[in-house]
């Protein structure tokens, strides 16, 4: 009980904290949350660095480097195929008006393929590495499930009229008003005002997959500087099904919603499917160095360049309304759009120590999401109003990543633990809604390292408030649990 006040509390002081996000969307026109959806960082889903926190950065002499630090490619010496597959375990405990509801979703995919193809032999004084292949660093694997009788004065009905919306005009649920004097259009208005029992139904899918080429030349003794390109291709689907009903007979059956039109008597129900299908595609470049001490200290650091995305999006609607007079009413239709996106910069500083049979090392992440923006693609007075409510909104963040490893001599066998701490780059949000990831993993080698199997596990948690469902909606507090097994297998030869 104490819990459930606590969570009420904190979502009427998070409806004032995030006005700016929850303003009546405009469902047909790109909002402040496309840019972070693609920009927020992801995971690199390698089991060995992942079982570290993906603290590797300055420790990786596989294809993962070219997406941590370019440069530690140069450690490599030997010709490596590496391959990674993972299963995501994605848990969503949503409360919405005072009732929780638990989603599920589960997706299993190949994460990870790609080669490194050293260039001097063994004894060489200066390395020289190529690297090529493929990473998906990021799922939009989600799922939303509520329902409950909303007693205020709101509903995505009204939502929608506020904005003028063509849905609930079309579903004969809105109607257009005028000055009785002038005849002027003042905007559309409805009967409803709240009282109606709303359910919902979110699934999200998709990822950003990553094409890298890359290299690293030692360009003194044990001092190393590596480059990335990054072809990112990727596609997020999210298909969101909405339904206000009258369930407890708040309207009479001699009410119309349309007053010249008898057949609108007797709402019964208003539903609304809506399909958001994106395809993109980027780039982006990132450069790196490193400085190892012996095999005893690393020092790195790398920059990540914004990635531009080219975005078509389809956006389907199709909804009906009911009423008593068993009319149905039907809408479908389709609006496209073609626009560009472009990520912050990211800077990484990281380090590690090594004694003998253990190594720990950390890293910490800069990113200003301010400097997120939607570049073309919009018209000007548009895209310059959103690229105002990013700076408005959003922060600057600091990640952080730390790892350690313990090789059990003679064996070949290692074990291995971490953590990563993931800012929430909206301004002024709780601690609750940062994600934090706690991570562990085996692994076992060949005595020369000639083939290598490790496994990952990694819990995260993290709580977050829906912007899905428009902003005169109760909003829906949700507790996140994501868990991810990994398994990798690398070979040398």
């Amino acid at each position: 009980m104490l819990k459930r006040s606590f969570l009420f509390l904190l979502i009427v002081l998070l409806q004032f904290g995030f006005s700016v996000l929850t303003n009546a969307q405009d469902y047909f026109s790109p909002n402040i949350t496309d840019p972070l959806r693609l920009s927020i960082s992801g995971q690199i889903y390698d089991a060995k660095a992942l079982s570290m926190g993906n603290a590797h950065s300055v420790i990786n002499d596989t294809y993962t480097a070219t997406l941590l630090n370019p440069a530690s490619l140069g450690l490599a010496r030997k010709f490596t195929i590496n391959t990674t597959i993972a299963t995501n375990l994605y848990n969503n405990d949503a409360t919405f008006l005072a009732d929780s509801f638990v989603a599920k979703r589960t997706e299993t995919v190949l994460n990870q393929a790609g080669i490194i193809i050293p260039l001097a032999s063994d004894t060489a004084a200066n390395n020289f590495v190529l690297s090529i292949g493929y990473n998906r660093s990021k799922d939009f694997n989600r799922v939303l499930k509520f329902t409950g009788f909303n007693s205020s004065n709101n509903s995505l009905i009204q939502d929608l009229t506020s904005i003028n919306s063509y849905l609930p005009r079309e579903l004969l649920l809105s109607y257009p008003f005028f000055d009785p004097g002038s005849n002027e259009y003042l905007g559309d208005r409805t009967i409803f005002s709240g009282q109606l029992t709303q359910d919902g139904y979110v699934l999200e899918e998709g990822g950003i997959n990553h094409w890298s080429f890359g290299m690293a030349y030692e360009l003194a003794s044990n001092i190393f500087f590596g480059a990335s390109f990054n072809y990112n291709v990727g596609n997020y689907l999210r298909d969101g099904e909405f339904t206000e009903s009258d369930a407890q007979n708040n309207y009479a059956d001699t009410l119309r919603t349309i007053e010249s039109d008898p057949l609108t008597a007797g709402f019964q129900s208003f539903y609304v499917n809506d399909i958001n299908d994106w395809v993109f595609n980027g780039f982006d470049f990132r450069i790196g160095v490193l400085y190892r001490f012996f095999n005893f200290i690393g020092i790195g650091g790398s920059v990540k360049t914004p990635t531009v995305f080219s975005i078509t999006e389809d956006h389907y609607f199709s909804g009906t309304s009911t009423f008593a007079t068993s009319n149905i009413v039907e809408v479908d239709t389709v609006i496209s759009n073609a626009y560009t996106i472009q990520s912050p910069y990211e800077f990484t500083v990281a380090a590690d120590v090594n004694l003998w049979i253990m190594t720990g090392a950390a890293e910490i992440t800069y990113i200003d999401y301010t400097q997120m923006k939607f570049s073309d693609g919009l018209d000007v007075p548009q895209r310059s109003g959103l690229n105002k409510e990013i700076i408005d909104t959003y922060t600057q963040t600091f990640n952080v990543k730390i790892g350690a490893e313990f090789r059990l001599p003679f064996t070949g066998l290692s074990a291995r633990a971490g953590a990563m701490y993931i800012t929430d780059p909206i301004a002024e949000t709780p601690t609750e809604f940062d994600r934090k990831f706690l991570t562990a993993g085996l692994g076992i080698k060949s005595g020369e390292g000639a083939m290598e199997f490790n496994v990952a596990y990694v819990y995260g948690f993290w709580d977050q408030i829906s912007r899905d469902y428009g902003s005169s909606i109760p909003q829906i507090y949700q507790e996140i649990i994501s868990q991810n097994i990994v398994a990798a297998l690398t070979l040398r030869f």
